[in-house]
């Protein structure tokens, strides 16, 4: 049965045109939710990130139904009320503190972990006449970049400072996770869940990024 209804869906297309344009590019807004935030770390619920892609599709036959294969960049923004500390084995978060020992009462305007990844993303592609699409996939990833930025008060001394670590150790280098989209024409939603973790294993929390976003990709 699920053969014919394939051979019936493959057939719409006849003209074999629906994926004439092979080359295109996206870019796609992001929130991601946080897993398996560590006890006492609370991440925001909008954590906004971007990526920009380029795809190259293969069609199959004359039908509704393609690969594609591309790369590009994806950055995460994942915002807490963490600071992120790290030693020569691990790293771990510690709670960003209310006042100092004189009673002062401390604030931030922005804490979060940046990012950054080399994509490569693959995706089984269907398209109907009408404009409605849907992909599954999946998306591999190598890290370029992780870095840490604060803007507050120093949680020692109470004095305002912004300050920014880079070289972070203890990250995974790279990550994999599916990927799904269904859009119409020009929009489409999006899903990516992050299987492997920020951290490597027993080097830090296990936290993992879910994204939902909206692209517009002309494909």
């Amino acid at each position: 049965m699920l053969l014919a209804m394939f051979g019936v869906i493959s057939a719409q297309n006849t003209s074999g045109d629906l994926f004439a344009k092979k080359f295109s590019s996206n870019v796609t807004l992001f929130s991601d939710i946080v897993l398996n935030a560590p006890e006492g770390i609370n991440f925001r619920a909008i954590n906004q990130g971007a990526g920009i892609y380029g795809t190259y599709t293969f069609p199959i036959e004359k039908s509704n139904f393609a690969f594609a294969l591309g790369a590009g960049f994806t950055m995460h923004n994942l915002f807490s009320n963490g600071m992120l500390m790290d030693s020569s084995t691990a790293s771990y978060f510690v709670p960003y503190p209310d006042s100092v020992l004189d009673g002062r009462t401390l604030k931030y305007k922005n804490n979060k972990i940046s990012l950054t990844y080399l994509d490569f993303p693959f995706e089984l592609r269907y398209k109907h006449p009408d404009g409605f699409r849907f992909a599954i996939g999946g998306r591999l990833g190598v890290k370029m970049d992780a870095h840490t930025k604060f803007k507050g008060d120093n949680p020692e001394t109470g004095d305002q400072e912004k300050v920014k670590y880079s070289d972070l150790p203890n990250f995974e280098s790279w990550r994999f996770g599916p990927t799904l989209q269904i859009g119409y024409k020009w929009v489409d939603v999006t899903f990516f869940y992050s299987v492997t973790k920020v951290f490597q294993s027993n080097a830090g929390p296990q936290i993992s990024p879910m994204s939902l976003g909206i692209s517009l990709r002309p494909f």
